[in-house]
């Protein structure tokens, strides 16, 4: 959803902000929302591997295949 709202720019204010967040969330392909939350269980495996420090970086491990949601 960043990479979305902020193709044009930053957003420079509080109010844009959320009503571009809100109008790109309403947007969103149902496939997208649902490949995201197929993701969670994985993440939470490795913040959980980390012992929840701040090392975890969401994304690809090195090596691993890249799928695009959108």
């Amino acid at each position: 959803m960043k990479r979305e709202t902020t193709k044009k720019g930053p957003l420079t204010s509080n109010e844009k902000l959320k009503t571009e967040w809100i109008k790109c969330w309403k947007n969103m392909p149902q496939e997208t929302i649902q490949a995201w939350i197929e993701r969670i269980p994985e993440q939470i495996k490795e913040v959980i591997a980390q012992e929840g420090n701040n090392l975890y970086r969401e994304g690809r491990k090195k090596g691993q295949e890249k799928r695009r949601v959108h």
